[in-house]
C-alpha cells in the first residue's frame, strides 16, 4: 500500500475585500487560509525507500516464503544492513504532518490631494504545524544486523520501538507607511515619487519529544501518552524532549524616483537601507542603490516604420543585499551526569570521577555584514507586425560580494562552532531572450505563446584574502563516505570534483607502463594522473562535472476557440552534468544492467562504466570520478490545463463567469538520464547529486472557477 502511505492535501480559502470608509479613504483587507497535510517523505538521502528500490538484493521474492517468520515481505541472506526491501521500509515507514497557515494584509489609503496619498499597510503570517513519526520493531531478515524484531516476532534484546511528536509555531509580520506624490513640470516632465519605512519581525518556537516503548508495536498505539518508556542508567533515550525558539527584527528606509519625458526618456533611481539585527554592532544597516534608463526610439518624431511598432532601449544597475544568516553570539555548553550528559560531555574527569564542568560553544563575529549582490543589465524590447510578434532581450552581469558562508578550521582550534563570515563572491553573466507571438487568426480562435532563452556563466571570483580556502559539499555514501563538490576561486561554484577516468587496464604489461596506481589490476579503472607526478592520489582530483546548464529554454503556449481555452507549459534544460550518487555498490546489492558488459579479460571492454567486478576492490573503482558523471538535460512538460467556460445562459446573475478545467503536472519527461528525475533538489553545493531523490508527482486535477 504505497497509496495508503503517502498522500498530500491542500485546502485553500481567500477573501478579498474593499471598503470606501470615506470620499478619499479606502479600506481594503486580504485574507488567506491554507490547510496543509502530508503523510510519507520525500527524500534525496543514500537510505531513502528510492535507494532501497534501487539497490535491493534482486534475487528476493517479492513476498515472505519462509514459514513461522515475521513479515509480509522478502528479505535477501546477503545484504546485511542499510539497504532493505523497499516494500518493507514502506510498510514501515509511518509520519504525518498537518500545518495551518493563516496569511494577509490589511492597508489603509489616504488620498490628501489628487497626486499625493499616504498608505499604511500591515502583513501577517501565521504557521502552525504538528507532526508524529512512529519508529517500530522490524524484522529485516535473519543476518541483519539492523533488526529491532526477531524472527519469531520478539524484540531483539535492548531494542525499543519509538513515537516522536512535534509542534512548530511561526508568526511573522510586516509593517510599512510610505507616501506616494506625482508632479508634473513644465506639461512634459513627469515625476512619480515615494518615500516610506518599514518593520519587520518574525518569531517561532517548538517543542518535540519522543518516547520508546509503544504498545503493540502499532501505529494505532503511537501516542507519547500510550509509550511507556521510563529513563534509566542503561537507557536513557527512553523518554527525551527539547524545545526551540528563536525571532529576528528589521528596519528598513526605502525611496523612489521615477522620471518620463513625452514618453520617450525614462529614468528610475531608488535607495534603501536595510537593517538586520543579524549582524555585528557597526553593520546592521546596508545602503543599497540602483537606477535604469530607459528610451522608447519609437515615440521620436523622426522614428517611422511599417514593421516596427515599438521599440525601447534600456539599461539598469543596482544592489541588493542578503541576511540569510543566524545572529553571532557566544555561547555556553554545560555536560555532565546530572545535566543528562555522558562521561564524554563537558566537563572534567578527576580519578574516575567525572565533574560536569561548561566550555564555550560557538562564537561570534561582530564583523559580520550584509551580503551584496550588484547587478547590470541592458537590452531592449521590441514589437513587430502590428504587435504581433515581441522580442526581450538583456545581457546581465551579476556579482554576489562579501557571500554569507560557514568556513572549516582546524580542529586544534577547538569544537566550538565557527562563527559565519563574508568570504569570497561569485560573478554570472548571461543573456535573457523572450520572443512572443499574440494574434487572433479569426472571430474564434486566438493564440498567445512566448519562448524565453537564458545562458548563464557562474564564476567564483575570490574566497578569502588569498584565495586559498576551498569548501567541500556534496557529501555522500556508497560504501565509504565522499564528497564530491567544491566551492573554489576560478571555478562554477559548486562544481563536482574528482577523478578523471581514461578506460580500463588491460593487461599487467599496460599497468607497467603508466603511473603507479595502489591496488590497480588488470580490468580495473585507470585514472588520470593530472599533475603528471608519476602517481595517481588525491593530487589528481580535477573538475569532472558542473550542475550548471548551458542554457535553458521556456515555452509557452496559450490557445483558444470560444468557450475552450488549452495552456501548455515546457521547460528545457541542457547541458547540466548530474553525478549518479545512489549506487551502494555493496556486493550484493542490485547493479546497473552494464555489469552484465563488465571486463572479464583483455580486449572485452575499456569502458571505466564496466570494470571488472571485485569483492574487495583493491583498487577503489568506486571512488568519485567522472565514471559517475551523467548528461542530466532534459524536456518537460511541466503543465497541460484545458478548460471550458460555461455558457452564460446557465449561471445567469448569479456569477461572472464559471469555469470548469482539467490539469495535468509533470506530464512526461524527455531524457537520456539513467535516474528517475533529471531535476535533483538541493542548494548550491548539492546541486545535480543525486541521492536517490524523490521524484515529481505527476498530478492530475480537476477544478472548477467561479467569479461573483
Amino acid at each position: 500500500g504505497g497509496g495508503s502511505k503517502s498522500y498530500f492535501n491542500r485546502i485553500n480559502a481567500t477573501a478579498n475585500l474593499n471598503f470606501d470608509l470615506a470620499k478619499n479613504l479606502k479600506l481594503i483587507v486580504n485574507n488567506s487560509f491554507v490547510q496543509l497535510g502530508s503523510k510519507g517523505v520525500q527524500e534525496n538521502s543514500f537510505n531513502s525507500i528510492i535507494g532501497s528500490a534501487l539497490n535491493f538484493d534482486p534475487t528476493v521474492t517479492k513476498y515472505n516464503e519462509v514459514e513461522n517468520s515475521v513479515g509480509t515481505y522478502g528479505y535477501s541472506n546477503l545484504l546485511l544492513s542499510e539497504i532493505f526491501n523497499p516494500l518493507t521500509k514502506l510498510d514501515n515507514t509511518f509520519n504525518i504532518s498537518k500545518g495551518n497557515k493563516w496569511y494577509g494584509k490589511v492597508e489603509l489609503q489616504y488620498e490628501i490631494l489628487k497626486d499625493l496619498k499616504v498608505t499604511s499597510r500591515f502583513g501577517y503570517v501565521t504557521w502552525d504545524q504538528t507532526g508524529k513519526s512512529f519508529n517500530p520493531l522490524v524484522f529485516y531478515g535473519p543476518l541483519n544486523v539492523e533488526n529491532t524484531m526477531n524472527a519469531d516476532g520478539t524484540t531483539v534484546t535492548g531494542k525499543h520501538n519509538s513515537v516522536g511528536e512535534n509542534k512548530n509555531s511561526n508568526t511573522s509580520f510586516t509593517s510599512e507607511t510610505f507616501v506616494n506624490y506625482n508632479f508634473t513640470v513644465a506639461n512634459h516632465h513627469n515625476f512619480e515619487t515615494v518615500a516610506g519605512i518599514s518593520f519587520a519581525k518574525s518569531k517561532g518556537d517548538g517543542i518535540n519529544a519522543s518516547r520508546q516503548d509503544v504498545p503493540f508495536n502499532s501505529w494505532t498505539f503511537a501516542d507519547l501518552t500510550a509509550a511507556t518508556g521510563t529513563n534509566s542508567s542503561t537507557n536513557t533515550s527512553a523518554y527525551t524532549a527539547g524545545n526551540f525558539q528563536y525571532f529576528r527584527k528589521n528596519a528598513s528606509y526605502f525611496g523612489r524616483v521615477n522620471y518620463d519625458y513625452q514618453s520617450k526618456y525614462l529614468a528610475s533611481f531608488t535607495a534603501r537601507r536595510d537593517g538586520s539585527f543579524a549582524f555585528g554592532p557597526e553593520n546592521k544597516f546596508g545602503d543599497f542603490l540602483s537606477g535604469s534608463l530607459g528610451w522608447v526610439a519609437s515615440n521620436e518624431d523622426f522614428f517611422h516604420s511599417d514593421i516596427i511598432n515599438y521599440l525601447k532601449i534600456r539599461g539598469s544597475y543596482g544592489t541588493v543585499g542578503n541576511e540569510n544568516v543566524n545572529p553571532q553570539f557566544v555561547s555556553i555548553a554545560t555536560g555532565g551526569p546530572s545535566y543528562g550528559g555522558t562521561a564524554n560531555s563537558n566537563g572534567y574527569t578527576f580519578g574516575s570521577q567525572f565533574v560536569a564542568g561548561s566550555t564555550v560553544s560557538s562564537y561570534r563575529n561582530d564583523g559580520l555584514k550584509w551580503e551584496k549582490q550588484k547587478q547590470l543589465n541592458a537590452g531592449f524590447d521590441i514589437n513587430m507586425f502590428k504587435n504581433k510578434f515581441s522580442l526581450s532581450a538583456d545581457y546581465f552581469e551579476k556579482r554576489v560580494d562579501g557571500l554569507l558562508f560557514t568556513p572549516s578550521v582546524s580542529m586544534y582550534l577547538g569544537t566550538a562552532t565557527i562563527p559565519t563570515a563574508n568570504i569570497g563572491s561569485t560573478k554570472s553573466s548571461g543573456v535573457d531572450l523572450s520572443l512572443g507571438y499574440n494574434d487572433r487568426l479569426s472571430k474564434d480562435f486566438s493564440i498567445n505563446t512566448s519562448l524565453t532563452f537564458t545562458t548563464s556563466k557562474n564564476l567564483v571570483t575570490a574566497t578569502n584574502d588569498d584565495g586559498s580556502a576551498i569548501i567541500n559539499g556534496g557529501s555522500y555514501f556508497n560504501g565509504q563516505s565522499q564528497t564530491v563538490t567544491r566551492f573554489q576561486k576560478g571555478f562554477t561554484p559548486g562544481y563536482f570534483y574528482g577523478f578523471k577516468t581514461n578506460g580500463l587496464f588491460q593487461s599487467a604489461d599496460d599497468m607497467s607502463k603508466t603511473p603507479t596506481q595502489t591496488g590497480a589490476q588488470p580490468g580495473d579503472i585507470r585514472y588520470v594522473d593530472m599533475n603528471n607526478d608519476g602517481k595517481i592520489n588525491n593530487d589528481d582530483k580535477t573538475k569532472i562535472g558542473d550542475p550548471f546548464p548551458d542554457f535553458t529554454m521556456g515555452w509557452n503556449l496559450n490557445l483558444s476557440y470560444r468557450s475552450i481555452d488549452l495552456t501548455i507549459f515546457t521547460y528545457a534544460s541542457v547541458g547540466n552534468d548530474i553525478y549518479r550518487a545512489f549506487e551502494r555498490n555493496a556486493n550484493y546489492s542490485n547493479k546497473f544492467q552494464n555489469v552484465l558488459d563488465r571486463w572479464t579479460g583483455p580486449g572485452t571492454t575499456n569502458s571505466a562504466q564496466n570494470p571488472r567486478y571485485s569483492f574487495t576492490d583493491a583498487n577503489s573503482n568506486i571512488r568519485a570520478s567522472d565514471r559517475y558523471i551523467e548528461d542530466g538535460s532534459f524536456v518537460k512538460i511541466k503543465n497541460v490545463q484545458l478548460g471550458y467556460s460555461l455558457p452564460a445562459s446557465v449561471y445567469k446573475n448569479v456569477f461572472k463567469q464559471i469555469q470548469v478545467y482539467a490539469q495535468i503536472k509533470n506530464l512526461y519527461t524527455f531524457t537520456n538520464y539513467s535516474g528517475y528525475d533529471p531535476e535533483v533538489p538541493g542548494g548550491i553545493m548539492d546541486t545535480g547529486v543525486d541521492r536517490g531523490s524523490y521524484p515529481q508527482a505527476r498530478t492530475w486535477s480537476f477544478g472548477i472557477n467561479l467569479k461573483f
